[in-house]
């Protein structure tokens, strides 16, 4: 078994088996009958094996490693056949969620292959363009005022009642490491810098006058946004890659919807919910 072994690897065409091994062997194999005494380890499953090996190691299985790697695929081979011999596999949830998952993967495989035009992206892109615009971009001024407790919050809500238009609050800043102004500035920066909670609250607040308390990953906050500068309409080229993966998602889901459909039309379902 050896020389054969250290043959297959030296073979020319070596590569071009090895790539489209794991493909063929999907395809072409099945569930072996449990009464079947034969296993044959051919030059598919030898390549199927090299191939595994180099995904995993980044080079191809030496002589000996083959052989180990051929030894525990029968080794493999055996218990899978005597555990299906024995019923083990029946009623067991992680077989059939996992042979669920290859279902699926067979059922979605040609729509996750396809490319979708230019056409169908733009479509999509006109479909919801505000999913794909980039976030607003802001200029702002804002106190910051410490911790987030209640005696800061009371104090922040006392330090804007009565406040005139143009004044600013009567309450000392805390130290922080953070410009106390940001000019057209992305909301996706600020969420880098202050947090997720603080870039999403500023949706929400008026243009001109101080408001607040304002939550940050440092704690709270009294913001003024001067302006607030929507983005431009998204175009095709900018967000190419968003579409392309939203495409082929939604194309796999009715791949895969498609295809159970077509099983469950030839089964008779019949459900009974307890009384």
């Amino acid at each position: 078994m050896k020389g054969w072994a250290a043959a297959v690897l030296r073979e020319p065409l070596a590569h071009f088996l090895i790539a489209g091994a794991l493909l063929f062997v999907a395809l072409s194999g099945r569930a072996p009958d449990v009464g079947e005494r034969r296993i044959v380890v051919d030059e598919p499953v030898v390549a199927a094996l090299v191939n595994h090996h180099i995904r995993a190691f980044r080079r191809p299985p030496t002589a000996q490693e083959l052989d180990d790697l051929i030894r525990d695929h029968v080794r493999g081979e055996v218990y899978y056949r005597e555990a299906l011999r024995l019923g083990l596999d029946a009623d067991d949830e992680v077989v059939k969620k996992r042979l669920r998952n290859k279902m699926l993967a067979i059922a979605g495989a040609e729509a996750e292959a396809a490319r979708p035009s230019d056409a169908e992206l733009q479509a999509l892109l006109d479909d919801g363009p505000a999913r794909y615009a980039a976030p607003p971009r802001y200029s702002l001024d804002h106190i910051y005022l410490g911790d987030d407790t209640p005696a800061v919050r009371a104090t922040a809500a006392a330090s804007l009642q009565g406040l005139r238009p143009g004044a600013r609050p009567s309450i000392a800043a805390a130290e922080l490491p953070l410009p106390a102004r940001f000019d057209t500035v992305s909301q996706t920066d600020l969420a880098a810098q202050l947090g997720d909670d603080f870039a999403a609250a500023l949706a929400a607040l008026p243009v001109g006058a101080w408001s607040g308390p304002v939550v940050s990953g440092f704690g709270l906050h009294l913001v003024r946004i001067d302006q607030r500068l929507p983005a431009p309409p998204p175009r095709l080229a900018d967000v190419r890659q968003r579409l392309e993966n939203d495409w082929r998602s939604a194309a796999v889901r009715k791949a895969q919807d498609a295809h159970l459909q077509a099983l469950l039309d030839g089964y008779d379902v019949t459900i009974k919910r307890p009384t």
